[in-house]
């Protein structure tokens, strides 16, 4: 493989997909800590007007938080499918040259 060259296979992509489960699932546990602090917050500023505005902050934290989610499930399920869709060309095209292959043996006359 030439410098600074990708190589890409159907390992990587799943290895891909994983890390954006993971990393999905890391996301997900986020939400307590941030409840948590939201729960802090009102413990300790009691009667203090911002408080007013840790609803719409929780609720913009749980949409973004989600979004991140989902598009990292969707990206995981595109490397899966594009894992997918590699192995059936690699099998197609092997298949053809075992076609080829056969047909060819018998013209050069190997035996």
């Amino acid at each position: 493989m030439p410098d600074g060259g990708v190589k890409v296979d159907t390992g990587w992509l799943r290895l891909c997909a994983s890390d954006c489960d993971g990393t999905a699932t890391a996301v997900r546990n986020e939400l307590r800590p941030a409840d948590d602090a939201v729960t802090k917050m009102r413990n300790a500023a009691p009667g203090w007007a911002f408080l007013g505005s840790l609803d719409q902050l929780s609720e913009r934290w749980e949409n973004l938080n989600k979004l991140l989610r989902d598009e990292l499930s969707r990206a995981a399920e595109e490397f899966r499918f594009s894992a997918s869709d590699y192995d059936g060309n690699e099998n197609w095209v092997e298949r053809k040259f075992h076609e080829i292959g056969d047909g060819w043996d018998e013209v050069l006359d190997y035996d």
